[in-house]
């Protein structure tokens, strides 16, 4: 499979895109004012224990307090989400740092970030701190060796078990994983080093910043990236930036000199326009795709999960309707799971795809499914079709979905895609009157509207309209444009008392 990296540093943010076969298929942003947290260590106060929630809240001076679920204390749970999803533990941790039971209000405790903030949720942590290498995972407080799953080889895994054993400190777990399959024992050696002196740094920071405190920092986002996604199965990185360019030039030449000659920089002219990214970025997060052979699906944010309808489109197909519904199925299958990884979707996520009659055909489209999902890093979970023909999963969420990221909430319709209508806007405005004609003798108003408001209300019926409220409430009304005023917004000024009048009717 041809996998390539694209990085583009601009004034406002990092872009960095990964594709397969030049299809899109992942992509990261980072801004100054939006870095993800995921990886930070930090030295935090108990806020307070709520056994009925079975969770924590931790004060790690943040504006937010962090999550601690009970299941996140005293075993690994969940180790690093820098990690593939099988990369896991052979043998059981070592015994419990701590037990819920021994949290204490006011308590320092040391956590680590496993998912970023979402909404106004402030971000999830776990006592099961990690450190994340290039070819090792140092987890200290432990005591084990974990190889990951994904190195299928019994001799291999048994020599790499080995060498982990040879030079694992004392009262630390090791977790090989899977991009050291190939590498020798100086290269793993030198990889542990880089870890133990990160921890001892950190131990040092610890010693000396009191709770609330940030103790670690994981790696920015683009050197994350090339630490645990440039393998021997990326072809090339494209870098735009020289600064970024000669960092991973030099971070290439310490970890993985044979991958070297696979970075380039790229001199002049936008990277992503010229390798076509740009284009499937905006086609890929609109709301509707179209897919192969015509049909489309749309994907819809709502506040608890996130809904996928597969639609026919276009498609005409064969006569066997059937056949016609799962060859649009499969094709759907396959850009969702594509639109999973690369817009970062988490949570609980419902697909209806189109009805199909025969169990066989629903069997291989979720079986199909499931194959496209193991090209995720994420951990997902898939359920069979429902009596309902829905099918109902989740997927790992770390970081903030690319739609949040890349977008912010409309000010006119605060989310919900719709904005009220101008005769809605109309009749709020002619209720206000009303009520205003009920309590108040005062004869001359001022309504500031929004300029399409503005335009609606001197022309046309709508005109009529307020001059016959003005004869029957014997009342001067004059209307004004303000292009600061929301859609659905209004005030109203009192000329005789030379104020605002609007909430007081």
């Amino acid at each position: 499979m041809n996998k390539e990296i694209y990085i583009n540093d601009t004034a406002t943010e990092t872009r960095i895109a990964i594709t397969e076969e030049g299809n899109l298929v992942e992509l990261f942003i980072e801004t100054p004012e939006d870095k993800s947290s995921v990886g930070d260590i930090y030295n935090g106060l108990v806020e307070n224990v709520i056994p009925g929630m079975r969770a924590a809240f931790i004060d790690i001076g943040e504006k937010t307090n962090a999550f601690l679920p009970f299941s996140e204390i005293g075993h690994e749970g969940q180790l690093s989400t820098i990690l593939d999803a099988d990369e896991k533990e052979e043998e059981e941790p070592a015994l419990p740092i701590k037990s819920p039971e021994e949290l204490k209000t006011g308590d320092p405790i040391l956590v680590q970030i496993t998912k970023d903030s979402w909404g106004d949720k402030g971000p999830r942590v776990t006592t099961n701190i990690s450190l994340p290498g290039r070819f090792l995972v140092l987890v200290p407080f432990a005591n084990y060796i974990g190889i990951s799953k994904k190195i299928q080889s019994f001799n291999r895994r048994k020599q790499l078990k080995n060498i982990a054993r040879a030079i694992k400190p004392d009262n630390f777990g090791l977790i090989v994983r899977t991009v050291a399959e190939d590498k020798s024992d100086e290269e793993l050696k030198r990889d542990m080093d880089y870890l133990m002196k990160n921890f001892q740094e950190m131990q040092k920071k610890l010693k000396k910043s009191p709770p609330p405190s940030l103790i670690y920092r994981d790696m920015e986002i683009t050197s994350s990236v090339i630490r645990d996604l440039f393998t021997s199965e990326v072809t090339r990185v494209m870098v735009d930036n020289k600064q970024t360019f000669k960092k991973i030039q030099s971070y290439a030449r310490q970890v993985a000199p044979n991958l070297e000659d696979r970075i380039f920089f790229h001199k002049s002219g936008s990277i992503f326009e010229f390798h076509n990214i740009s284009k499937q970025l905006e086609r890929s997060l609109s709301r509707r795709i179209w897919i192969r052979g015509g049909g489309h699906i749309v994907i819809e944010h709502t506040e608890a999960l996130v809904t996928i309808d597969v639609n026919s489109g276009k498609f005409i197909g064969k006569k066997n309707q059937e056949k016609n519904n799962l060859k649009i199925n499969l094709e759907a299958a396959s850009e969702i799971a594509r639109q999973l990884r690369l817009r970062d979707i988490g949570g609980l996520i419902v697909i209806d795809f189109i009805d199909m009659e025969e169990r066989e055909n629903r069997k291989k489209l979720v079986d199909e499914f499931r194959k496209e999902l193991q090209k995720d890093r994420a951990k997902v979970s898939v359920s069979e079709v429902s009596d309902f023909g829905l099918v109902e999963m989740t997927r790992q969420r770390i970081r903030s979905s690319l739609f949040f990221t890349t977008s912010e909430e409309c000010p006119m319709c605060h989310g919900t895609g719709r904005i009220p209508s101008k005769d809605s806007v109309i009749s709020k405005i002619d209720n206000w009157i009303r009520r205003f004609k009920i309590h108040s003798k005062d004869k001359r108003i001022c309504i500031f509207v929004h300029p399409v408001i503005f335009s609606h209300v001197t022309k046309g019926p709508v005109k009529k309209l307020f001059r016959t409220l003005q004869f029957k409430n014997l009342i001067l009304i004059e209307f004004k444009a303000d292009e600061s005023m929301e859609f659905d917004q209004f005030k109203v000024f009192s000329r005789r008392l030379n104020k605002e009048i609007t909430d007081l009717y």
